[in-house]
């Protein structure tokens, strides 16, 4: 029987993409992280380390250029794409050189991103980076003005020429891979087109909702009417966290690095499986679980279920969903159950026993 289509359906095409440039802009993001106890598997020592490699000089230049915000380093991906193979630092640098100074500013303050032209309107954005003085102003007051370190971002980027800003850049660029991230990419690289590999061969037996779920570990994707892209990009910095930006019509995914592309030594515990364990040695959490057996649950529902504030709760949600236990849509606060991991717990555990 034929099947008849169904009109305004529409499926983003996927790719896989991997690269020292993505990671490299993610760990200058991470970086700015002030909070004493880092919640990244790369651990403190990486973050202690770093910021002895840092000169004094290059901390006042990242300061001066306002990039106390880690929204910049995400709207730059989008250059990252763009960088021609092999997309290594040097490569992706030279990208940035050869990058039109006016350009490289719409860049950074989220032209390409489609939560910025949600409230301002392009034109706007436009011209606030050309330099019209009421353009700013309007662009101040609608793009997260709620962001204090994003506003001192904004208004210092235009306080200076836009070629002003790309030697900047540039330097920070230049000075960030020599100190800090040149040392890693022996390790990282590897790792990563580990990952890439494996969800490429993924992606030709499973469709694109489930792909994503299982890159990101639990996160919920639902396509909306203006995506026509999406791209997923393996992270090992950021480990065990997701992170997602927007570059024109395409949504990017920056997702946790697989165990299984982190080591082949079989002796050593899986971190997922580690993580699984960790989640459930919780009496709250448990509870959390048998709750969501039931259905979905906003996180203000839960909270109030359990009597505790949000910031308690969500927690204890991305515990459990860094765990791959719990499944949530991003930027929503709406949590089910991923009720085909339940029936892994065991199985992971089963095959690290006995060596598999």
């Amino acid at each position: 029987m034929a099947v008849r289509d169904i009109p305004g359906k529409w499926t983003p095409s996927i790719e896989i993409d991997f690269g020292l440039a993505y990671e490299f802009l993610i760990s200058m993001m991470i970086w700015n992280d002030d909070r004493e106890q880092y919640p990244y598997e790369i651990g403190n020592e990486w973050f202690e380390t770093a910021r002895a490699k840092v000169s004094p000089q290059l901390v006042s230049a990242i300061e001066r250029l306002g990039c106390c915000s880690d929204r910049g380093w995400i709207n730059l991906l989008g250059l990252a794409y763009e960088c021609a193979p092999p997309k290594d630092v040097p490569t992706f640098i030279e990208h940035v050189r050869a990058t039109d100074a006016l350009e490289l500013r719409l860049h950074m303050i989220g032209y390409y991103q489609r939560r910025s032209r949600r409230t301002t309107p392009l034109d706007v954005i436009l011209q606030a980076a050309e330099g019209d003085t009421e353009a700013q102003r309007q662009f101040l007051q609608t793009s997260f003005r709620e962001d204090t370190n994003w506003q001192e971002t904004l208004r210092y980027i235009f306080s200076i020429e836009p070629e002003t800003m790309k030697n900047a850049f540039l330097d920070i660029f230049a000075q960030w891979y020599e100190r800090v991230f040149c040392e890693m990419e022996t390790q990282v690289l590897p790792i990563l087109q580990r990952d890439a590999e494996a969800k490429q061969a993924l992606q030709a037996t499973v469709p694109l909702e489930r792909l994503v779920e299982t890159a990101t570990n639990g996160l919920e994707f639902v396509p909306e009417p203006w995506l026509r892209r999406v791209l997923l990009v393996p992270s090992y910095i950021e480990r065990p966290w997701n992170m997602f930006s927007e570059y024109q019509d395409m949504k990017i995914f920056c997702y946790p690095v697989a165990d299984e592309s982190m080591t082949k030594d079989s002796a050593i515990p899986p971190a997922r499986l580690v993580r699984i364990y960790k989640a459930l040695a919780d009496e709250r959490r448990l509870r959390i679980l048998k709750m969501l057996m039931t259905r979905s649950y906003s996180l203000q529902e839960m909270a109030d279920e359990f009597g505790v504030a949000k910031t308690t709760m969500h927690h204890h949600l991305a515990t459990l969903r860094t765990a791959g236990l719990v499944l949530a849509r991003p930027n929503e606060s709406q949590y089910s159950l991923r009720h085909n991991m339940l029936s892994e717990v065991g199985d992971l555990l089963d095959a690290y026993l006995k060596g598999r």
